[in-house]
C-alpha cells in the first residue's frame, strides 16, 4: 500500500487509525496488510431532512443545543439528533458515553401551555413509558424502568433520560427532554468502568438495528405520548410505568443532594412520585433522587 500510494508505512498506519476513529472496523495482520470488515453505521441524513428535525455530526450535548434553539424560538417538537456527543450529560452532572455510529442521542423541545412546573415533572417517566412501550411492541424487548429516568435490559442500563425546564412556577417557557440510547454497541465498545453496568439493544437482542428507522419510530411514539400527557397528565401512563418497573416491592436506598432514605418502594402516586415505606412503617413521598 505504501508503494502504491507513494507514502511511508507509518503514514498508512496513521490514515488507518483516522478511519478507525471515524467508525470503520479495520483488521490488521502482520506482513499481510489491512482488511476492511465493516463501514460505520451512519444515520441517514436524507431521511432526517424533514421539518422539525435538526441533524448534527457532533455536539457538546443535544440538550445544550436544544436549549439554544429553544431560546431562539424553535417550536414545540423540534428535535435535535447528533451522531456523537463529545460532552454528553446524564443526571447529577454525570457524563454520558456517546460515541459516534452506535447509539441514539437526541433531545426534543416541548412548549406545553397551561401547565405548571410541578405538573410537568413526570415528563421523564412519560418518556420512559413511551420508549419501553414501543420497544416491546415493535421489537419484543422487555424493557424495565428504574425510577426516575433509567431504562434497563436484563438488569443493565441501556438508556437514560435528562429533562430540563425553563419557566416560572406557574408557567413553562420550554421543556427539553434528552434521550440517550445504546443501540448497536458491542461489549468491547464500552469503557472499562461501564462494562458491568451498561448494555445495548444489540448486546441483549443479538440483532443490529437500523438506527435511523429506530429513531423515527421512537420519535413518533414520543410525540403522541407528549400530546396525551399535556392533555391528561401522568395518569394515563402510571399503570404502564408500574407494569415494567424494576423497583416496586424492593428494598432500596434513595439518595439526593441533602441526604438519603432506606425502605421499601411501595407505589407511585398520581404525579409519578415514589412512595417509600421506611423501617418504622411510615410512607414517604419522594419527588426526586436516585435509587440503588
Amino acid at each position: 500500500m505504501s508503494r502504491e500510494l507513494g507514502i511511508s508505512r507509518a503514514a498508512v498506519w496513521k490514515q488507518v487509525c483516522a478511519l478507525r476513529r471515524e467508525g470503520y472496523r479495520i483488521k490488521a495482520r502482520s506482513n499481510c496488510g489491512y482488511r476492511l470488515e465493516k463501514e460505520p453505521d451512519r444515520l441517514d441524513r436524507d431521511l432526517l431532512d424533514q421539518p422539525g428535525l435538526k441533524y448534527y455530526r457532533a455536539v457538546d450535548s443535544t440538550n445544550l443545543t436544544a436549549r439554544y434553539l429553544a431560546e431562539e424560538g424553535c417550536p414545540s417538537y423540534t428535535t435535535v439528533i447528533a451522531e456523537e456527543q463529545v460532552r454528553g450529560r446524564g443526571r447529577l452532572g454525570r457524563g454520558w458515553h456517546s460515541p459516534a455510529y452506535s447509539g441514539l442521542w437526541f433531545s426534543i423541545i416541548l412548549r406545553p401551555e397551561m401547565i405548571s412546573m410541578a405538573e410537568a415533572a413526570p415528563v421523564t417517566l412519560v418518556t420512559a413509558a413511551a420508549l419501553a412501550s414501543r420497544l416491546k411492541r415493535e421489537w419484543g424487548l422487555e424493557v424495565k424502568i428504574k425510577w426516575p429516568n433509567d431504562l434497563l435490559l436484563e438488569g443493565k442500563k441501556f438508556g437514560g433520560i435528562l429533562s430540563e425546564i425553563k419557566g416560572e412556577p406557574d408557567r413553562i417557557e420550554y421543556l427539553v427532554v434528552g434521550i440517550g440510547l445504546n443501540v448497536n454497541q458491542q461489549g468491547v465498545d464500552f469503557p472499562i468502568e461501564l462494562k458491568t453496568t451498561a448494555t445495548s439493544l444489540f448486546a441483549e437482542s443479538g440483532r443490529e438495528f437500523d438506527r435511523t428507522a429506530l429513531f423515527l419510530s421512537l420519535r413518533e411514539e414520543l410525540c403522541r405520548a407528549y400530546e396525551l400527557f399535556i392533555e391528561k397528565g401522568f395518569y394515563p401512563f402510571r399503570d404502564q410505568v408500574l407494569s415494567c418497573n424494576s423497583f416496586i416491592g424492593r428494598q432500596i436506598t434513595v439518595t439526593w443532594g441533602g441526604g438519603s432514605l432506606e425502605g421499601t418502594a411501595v407505589d407511585l402516586d398520581e404525579n409519578g412520585s415514589l412512595m417509600l415505606r421506611d423501617v418504622s412503617g411510615k410512607v414517604h413521598r419522594i419527588y426526586y433522587g436516585e435509587i440503588s
